[in-house]
């Protein structure tokens, strides 16, 4: 599932007119993955805010662990978990989130982005015991939200994402792009990502989550490697002053050669 977003809040700076002299190259570049790890047992992680760590025993509406997906049945204690052959990533753990009714963020991290590139969400979630499996009937939903580090403020965000009936790792996507801003084309603009829950329920919102990643997606830079300020009205007309006795002297060249 993807959704697309091509207007970021704009940062401060005022507008500068350049003369584009080439296109700068610029290569994917990860801004950051998670992967939550290859613990042998239960951990917690530092980007989970609002829910509590579950560090043994059942995983309640409101809390989450991070662990192996060999085990959770008899870790937790709860049947209506599912044992995993395996993560998402391959070889480790995933974070067990039971939702339930609170409305929160349960993953927040922040990073650096730069001004005019194009940045892509994507999180990969198992819904256990939802749709599909033996609890509510009706979808489950997040939202994958860019926020403003300063002051908390979603600056873009994907909306609600329903899951799908199926049992199986189904990746969310979300896309933006950062207004160009070339005179700080190197500057970062400090963001936010934060994955919120949106079904406020008690039965059914219980899933696994693993592989969160912001990947920066730009073809090309927006700004010249070099940027040239634009000329004024009298330095265009001293340009074709220049311009017009250059070509008069080629012209007195080509004379005196006949």
């Amino acid at each position: 599932m993807q959704a697309k977003q091509s207007l970021f809040k704009a940062i401060g700076g005022s507008a500068v007119a350049l003369v584009l002299l080439a296109y700068g190259a610029s290569a994917q570049a990860q801004a950051f993955t998670e992967t939550f790890g290859n613990a042998a047992g239960r951990v917690s992680n530092a980007y989970v805010p609002n829910f509590g760590f579950a560090a043994s025993g059942a995983v309640t509406d409101g809390n989450y662990t991070v662990m192996p997906p060999q085990g959770i049945v008899a870790s937790t204690g709860d049947a209506y978990w599912t044992n995993l052959p395996d993560d998402h990533t391959g070889g480790g753990a995933l974070m067990v989130l039971n939702a339930g009714p609170a409305l929160n963020e349960f993953y927040v991290r922040d990073f650096n982005t730069l001004p005019g590139h194009t940045y892509r969400i994507s999180a990969w979630r198992y819904v256990v015991n939802g749709n599909g499996g033996t609890g509510a009937t009706a979808p489950i939903s997040w939202s994958l939200q860019v926020r403003d580090p300063s002051n908390d403020a979603i600056r873009v965000e994907s909306g609600a994402i329903p899951s799908t009936p199926t049992q199986a790792w189904i990746e969310s996507t979300y896309e933006f792009t950062v207004p160009a801003n070339c005179a700080a084309a190197r500057t970062p603009v400090p963001a936010r990502l934060a994955l919120t829950n949106q079904s406020p329920v008690t039965s059914g919102n219980d899933f696994y989550i693993d592989d969160i990643s912001v990947t920066d997606i730009t073809p090309h830079d927006v700004c010249p490697a070099t940027p040239v300020p634009a000329l004024d009205t009298a330095g265009l007309g001293l340009l074709g002053l220049l311009s017009a006795g250059m070509g008069a002297l080629a012209l007195r060249r080509r004379k005196r050669a006949k």
